[in-house]
């Protein structure tokens, strides 16, 4: 039954495998971070992202070998490329920059938490705006590898869909 539904390779279950891992981190990225960092209050907001970033950034890590090993494509330099270059910006976000930026907030809420934030004029203390600094460079270099790692995907996956058509 199982090979008169050509259930009996890895191809199906790659397939269902990278719409999950594509779908799931580009709907995560760039529909639901938008709308909660819109809809919660900064604390909730950091609060989740702590919670999933940790699985997000690993799944981003860990997928792409998967994919790899699994994959109906023979692989070549260019597509091997792809698969390490997304791999790449998980483990860059999950090992050096989550640590970073974790660090940092840390540093800026005991901060805040000790009234210790903002001058007597209520502008922000030459400590807190370079942490804030800091924190940006970091965010905007996570921004970046994780828009590497979806958008090699999503190029695999195009790869993957004009082999189809063949």
């Amino acid at each position: 039954m199982l090979t008169k539904l050509g259930l009996n390779t890895t191809v199906p279950y790659h397939f269902l495998f990278y719409s999950v891992v594509f779908g799931g981190t580009s709907f995560y990225s760039y529909v639901v971070s938008p709308i909660v960092f819109k809809k919660l209050p900064r604390e909730q907001f950091s609060s989740l992202q702590t919670t999933v970033f940790p699985y997000y950034f690993l799944t981003q890590s860990v997928a792409p070998i998967v994919l790899a090993l699994t994959s109906p494509l023979k692989l070549c330099p260019f597509t091997i490329g792809l698969f390490a270059a997304s791999s790449l910006g998980g483990l860059v976000n999950y090992l050096f920059l989550l640590p970073r930026t974790h660090a940092i907030k840390e540093k800026r809420d005991k901060l805040h938490a000790e009234k210790a934030d903002k001058t007597e004029s209520g502008e922000h203390t030459e400590e807190y705006a370079s942490l804030t600094k800091q924190f940006g460079a970091y965010h905007g270099s996570s921004l970046l590898a994780n828009l590497v790692s979806v958008a090699t995907l999503g190029f695999y996956g195009l790869l993957l869909a004009k082999r189809l058509i063949k």
